[in-house]
């Protein structure tokens, strides 16, 4: 059972990578300094294994062996949500079921896809994910894998163990509806990177994403500054923050900050094929000069791993 109550899984989670080896194995050591720096710079849980964690890429055991890693080196300092969606359900409650044991915090699942399964089909999913385990559970709204509606998070949140969603769409008027109709208690994380201020000013209760990685001291100082309602102090963060994604999205996106995270010595530059890794080559020469010209150019002080140029 949770250490933490799943009421207090709020503010700042990174989608946490996972770091491999130039030769795609499984880097123990980098994933361990990885979770000390964002614990370090006070991040207020982490979600693992989830598509920033290219657990898509991944088999089975080495998403456990992820897992486990992960849970020992945290110690229960923050919560740890393990992401254990796919495609099939055996699959999923396998991996919720070592999770729980190896004594994460809680869960997410993105809803099963590809073969465009009707509503009943993932209603039945997650309750099956929900009766496997007593872990509290975060189902994943997200337009890879079809938006689901308001009325559909309704039906899921009468799930016994389901406590919130995870939502990566633009679509943040909607808050106010779920909270409304499904009750404040309900949790809502944004998972739009650049869209963070958006979703905490509509009323998130905590937002994941994958440049937290990378630049968590941001997103962690963006968040106290809702939180003490000095919001345009906070939109000036964001700002920052989107010049730099949107300059990484154009030349790769988990690549990009993997890269960066090799720059702050935390072994994580490799992404698994048939992404392409950026670090050692000339590529990584031209992003660098790129950057110390965008950083110049748009005073991007205070960013620890551009501080590394």
């Amino acid at each position: 059972m949770t250490k933490f109550d799943p009421n207090n899984f709020n503010g700042v989670i990174p989608a946490m990578i996972t770091s491999f080896n130039k030769d795609e194995s499984i880097n123990k050591e980098g994933i361990r300094k990885t979770v000390n720096y964002l614990i370090s710079a006070r991040v207020n849980g982490l979600y693992i294994t989830g598509s920033t964690g290219e657990t898509f890429l991944m088999s089975q055991e080495e998403k456990k062996q992820a897992i486990e890693i992960i849970v020992e080196e945290v110690n229960g300092r923050v919560p740890v949500i393990a992401h254990i969606g796919s495609i099939g359900t055996k699959i999923t409650t396998d991996l919720g079921q070592y999770a729980e044991k190896v004594g994460v915090d809680a869960l997410s699942a993105l809803p099963p896809f590809y073969y465009g399964f009707s509503n009943d089909e993932i209603f039945k999913y997650y309750a099956d994910i929900s009766e496997s385990t007593n872990l509290p559970m975060t189902v994943y709204n997200i337009s890879h894998a079809n938006l689901m509606d308001l009325d559909m998070l309704k039906r899921l949140a009468s799930i016994k163990n389901v406590k919130g969603v995870k939502y990566t769409a633009p679509t943040h008027f909607n808050f106010s509806k779920i909270k409304k109709e499904i009750g404040e208690s309900f949790k809502i994380y944004s998972g739009m990177d650049e869209m963070a201020l958006s979703g905490l000013i509509s009323g998130a209760d905590g937002i994941i994403g994958s440049f937290y990685n990378l630049m968590p001291e941001l997103f962690v100082k963006m968040y106290k500054q809702v939180k003490n309602n000095n919001i345009n102090e906070a939109k000036k963060i964001q700002e920052k923050i989107n010049i730099i994604i949107l300059f990484a999205l154009k030349k790769s996106g988990y690549p990009f900050i993997k890269m960066g995270l090799k720059w702050l010595n935390l072994d994580s530059g490799y992404v698994r094929r048939p992404f392409n890794s950026i670090i050692d080559s000339e590529n990584e020469k031209t992003i660098i000069n790129e950057l110390k010209i965008l950083t110049k150019e748009n005073d991007l002080t205070g960013i620890k791993f551009l501080e590394t140029l």
